[in-house]
C-alpha cells in the first residue's frame, strides 16, 4: 500500500491515541464465576497505559510503538504482533493472589500449559529462555501475549548471571530482549536470573536494562521432583501474596497443572502476573512476594533447574 508523503504525520497521533486509550478500559473480573455469570474478584481500571507492552516509564521502547503502529495499519505484510488484552489492576489487598511463573521456555508442553490456564481464568509470567524460542515455539509466545500473560527475561541460554563479566551479562538478557521483541512486540520489564544466582553486577546491570529481579516465595522442586502429586502439594501449599516458581518443560509439571488450579481454586485465589501482583516495580531490585520478603530471612540456594 502507498501513501502520500504527509498520511504517516496525519495518521500516526490518531493511531498513537487510541493504542494509548486502550490502557484506561476497565474488566468486569478474572475469576472463574465470570464463565458462569457470576461477579468475578473486584478489577479495578488502570489508568495509566499498559507500562509492560513498551516498558517502564524509564526505559520506554519507542521501536516497539513503532512496529505495533506500524502493524495495524490496512495491508500490512507479515504476520501482525499479538493484542493483548486490556490492562487491570487487581485489587491484592483485598483478594487473595498468587503469581504463578514458569521458567525455562517455551518448550513442547507450552501450550498444553496455556491450555490449562485458560480453562482457569489464570493469568502467570512465564520467563522464557531466548534460545527456545524457535520457529517450533514462537507462536506460544505470541499467544501469551493475546492471552494476558506477561513475559519475562530469563537469559538466553541459562547461564549465572553472577560470574558474567557486565558485557557478557548485557549481551544474555539483550539478545532475549531483542527476540522477544521481534516475535511479540512486547519490551520485557521483569526477568528472573538462572539458579536464583544475583550479585551487585546483575542488580547494576538490570537496573540499566530496565529490568526488576523476580525471585520466588514457593519453590515446587517441579525440577528434581518429577511427580506431579508432590508438585501439585507444594503449589497448593502457597498463600496470598506468593510467587511460586515452576517450569513449563517438564510433563509432570503439567499434569500437576490442573490439579493444583483445582486445589487453589477451592480456596479463594486470584491467579495473577508478577506485575499485578507487585504493582509498580524497581528496575535492579530483588522480589520474592507481596508484600515484600526480607531475602536476609528466605535465602535462596542456587538451584539446578530454576
Amino acid at each position: 500500500m502507498e501513501w502520500e508523503k504527509g498520511d504517516h504525520m496525519r495518521i500516526g497521533p490518531v493511531l498513537l491515541s487510541l493504542l494509548l486509550l486502550a490502557g484506561s478500559v476497565e474488566l468486569a473480573g478474572c475469576g472463574r464465576g465470570a464463565e458462569r455469570g457470576e461477579a468475578g474478584p473486584r478489577v479495578l481500571p488502570m489508568r495509566a497505559p499498559a507500562a509492560h507492552r513498551f516498558g517502564t516509564r524509564a526505559h520506554f521502547d519507542t521501536g516497539v510503538l513503532r512496529m505495533r503502529l506500524a502493524g495495524i495499519q490496512p495491508r500490512w505484510p507479515g504476520p501482525r504482533l499479538p493484542v493483548a488484552p486490556p490492562p487491570r489492576q487487581v485489587d491484592c489487598e483485598r483478594l487473595k493472589c498468587v503469581a504463578l511463573t514458569f521458567d525455562d521456555g517455551p518448550g513442547e508442553q507450552t501450550d498444553k500449559v496455556l491450555d490449562t490456564l485458560a480453562a482457569h481464568h489464570a493469568r502467570a509470567t512465564f520467563f522464557m529462555l531466548g534460545e527456545m524460542i524457535t520457529d517450533g515455539t514462537r507462536e506460544f509466545v505470541r499467544r501469551m501475549v493475546s492471552e494476558g500473560h506477561e513475559l519475562g527475561n530469563h537469559s538466553w541460554d541459562h547461564a549465572s548471571l553472577a560470574g558474567l563479566s557486565p558485557e557478557a551479562l548485557k549481551r544474555e538478557l539483550g539478545r532475549t530482549q531483542d527476540i522477544v521483541r521481534q516475535v511479540a512486540g512486547v519490551r520485557m520489564s521483569v526477568m528472573r536470573p538462572p539458579y536464583g544466582a544475583t550479585n551487585h553486577e546483575v542488580a547494576a546491570v538490570t537496573k540499566q536494562e530496565g529490568l526488576a529481579q523476580i525471585l520466588w516465595a514457593v519453590d515446587t522442586l517441579d525440577w528434581r521432583d518429577r511427580n506431579a502429586a508432590i508438585v501439585a502439594k507444594r503449589c497448593g501449599d502457597a498463600k496470598p501474596g506468593d510467587i511460586v516458581l515452576m517450569h513449563d518443560i517438564h510433563p509432570t509439571t503439567v499434569q500437576a497443572l490442573p490439579h493444583l488450579l483445582d486445589a487453589l481454586d477451592h480456596k479463594g485465589f486470584t491467579y495473577v502476573t508478577v506485575s499485578e501482583l507487585l504493582g509498580r516495580l524497581v528496575p535492579g531490585k530483588e522480589y520474592l512476594s507481596h508484600p515484600p520478603t526480607d531475602r536476609g530471612l528466605q535465602a535462596k540456594e542456587a538451584r539446578p533447574g530454576s
